[in-house]
């Protein structure tokens, strides 16, 4: 009879030759099944051991890790923290410090890259420290130069509920965007109220003109029920200034002029000669001064302009031509791009006060896009600025880099100008001066080309510190 190891010894037979059937398809092989793999488990095992023991005789030796950074130059950042540093050498003790820097705009002025080294801690462990430095307001980020925006700038007067539920005008800067919608004036022009100053402005072919005497102004031009938009300072000293428009009112106004028989000073005179359109002057003691047609509307509206005028109605007397170029008089000169219209333009189709005005500004040119009950993307959402300078300039209300982007721009008095301060715009909505070309090189910009923007619209931006080597170089 068959003992319990016998029963067991002939089930782990069984057993084998069932594995072995199903994994080698033979009953009775020659070796054990499975035996390779563990011969192959075991020997992987050894060799994770003999590695993790190099590692530590490594660790032993070398504690502090990779110490190349040292030598690479450039801004190193903590893996674990994203903390930032540089590795200066101390010009009193030639010993070199591991300084904390406040920002990535200081490191890449202190080391002379914008490039960085990502590090771990361990391997800043036992590297002799110094005091922090930085700018304290510089950027943090500086993108790649093929993320600098060379699109226009778009300037929007835009409506803003306040927190009583009034409207009021809101001005945002939206930087490498042209406007989304609106319709151009082109030739007509819109009547502006800056609701800030208590001043009115016309705005035509890109520029401003204030209406020193708003009543006269609009009533000479017929633009007395013309809807006034409503804008802040902002918006409107952006625009390049085209000078002022008020009636003529010479000394002696009202006396008989001297060389022009019959005729008083402050009147005006016209000519027609044929087909050609008229020609105004303005009466002088000493002669005829030459005026255009809206000069002599915004005078003939002067309420005052009765004096030269007694008894009679207040309109331009029509003389000859033949008389006119009997005495002395000048001529009007070619007009100038800044100069206002000479003839009445037709008004812009403007809704009410609270529409929008836009204007899109494009690199190193005078002309300048303007619209009404326009938009531009991203307006609304963009970066509110404090309003004002601590020195009293009107800022933007808002300023809008697309997220990720950046400008440098070059801040001209003209647009045929080449030359002016160069600053960095960031997606912060705020501007840096870069103050000369070593700091151009050490932020890595050298590569991009500069923007030109008219001054008037650079300094609606909020500025940061200029990015000074010397200053970076400040603890703090």
């Amino acid at each position: 009879m068959a003992s319990r190891r016998d029963i067991y010894q002939s089930y782990q037979f069984t057993v084998q030759r069932v594995v072995s059937g199903l994994v080698l398809r033979e009953t009775d092989p020659a070796q054990v099944p499975l035996r390779r793999l563990g011969g192959t488990m075991f020997a992987s095992i050894m060799v994770a051991v003999i590695a993790l023991a190099i590692t530590g005789v490594i660790g032993v030796i070398n504690p502090g890790g990779n110490k190349t950074w040292k030598s690479e130059g450039k801004v190193i950042v903590e893996e674990d923290t994203g903390a930032q540093f540089v590795w200066l050498k101390n010009p009193e003790t030639g010993e070199f410090l591991l300084h904390p820097v406040l920002n990535l705009a200081s490191g890449a002025l202190l080391v002379g890259t914008s490039q960085i080294v990502e590090v771990s801690h361990a391997s800043l462990e036992g590297a002799p420290r110094g005091p922090r430095l930085g700018i304290p307001d510089a950027p943090d980020s500086i993108p790649p130069t093929d993320d600098f925006l060379t699109g226009p700038w778009t300037l929007c007067s835009l409506p803003a509920q306040t927190q009583s539920g009034e409207l009021v005008p809101s001005t945002a800067l939206v930087v490498g965007r042209e406007r989304s919608s609106g319709i151009p004036i082109d030739d007509s022009i819109a009547v502006v109220n800056d609701i800030e100053a208590g001043a009115v402005y016309l705005v035509w072919n890109g520029h401003r003109f204030l209406a020193a005497d708003p009543t006269a102004v609009l009533t000479g031009l017929g633009l007395r029920d013309v809807p006034q938009i409503e804008a802040g300072t902002a918006m409107l000293t952006a625009l390049p200034d085209g000078g002022t428009l008020a009636p003529s009112a010479p000394a002696g106004r009202g006396q008989p002029s001297s060389t022009a028989s019959g005729l008083l000073v402050g009147q005006i005179v016209m000519t027609s000669s044929g087909s050609d359109a008229s020609s105004y002057y303005l009466v002088l003691d000493e002669g005829l001064q030459a005026i255009s047609e809206v000069q002599a509307l915004i005078t003939l509206a002067d309420p005052t302009l009765s004096t030269a005028y007694p008894g009679a109605a207040i309109e331009a007397i029509e003389i000859p031509a033949a008389q006119a170029n009997q005495l002395p008089h000048d001529q009007l000169g070619d007009p100038q791009f800044s100069d206002p219209p000479r003839v009445p333009p037709a008004p812009a189709l403007v809704q009410g006060k609270t529409s929008t005005i836009c204007a899109s500004f494009s690199s190193g040119t005078a002309e300048i896009d303007i619209a009404v009950e326009a938009q531009v993307e991203g307006a609304d959402t963009a970066t509110a600025t404090p309003q004002r300078t601590q020195n009293g300039a009107v800022l933007a209300d808002q300023v809008l880099t697309p997220s990720g982007s950046a400008a440098l721009v070059r801040s001209v008095m003209s647009p045929t100008a080449e030359e002016g301060p160069l600053y960095l715009v960031t997606d912060e909505g705020r501007k840096w001066a870069i103050p000369d070309d070593e700091a151009l090189q050490s932020l890595g910009l050298t590569s991009v080309e500069p923007v030109l923007m008219p001054a008037s619209l650079v300094a609606r931006i909020p500025e940061g510190s200029a990015l000074d080597k010397k200053a970076a170089g400040t603890p703090s």
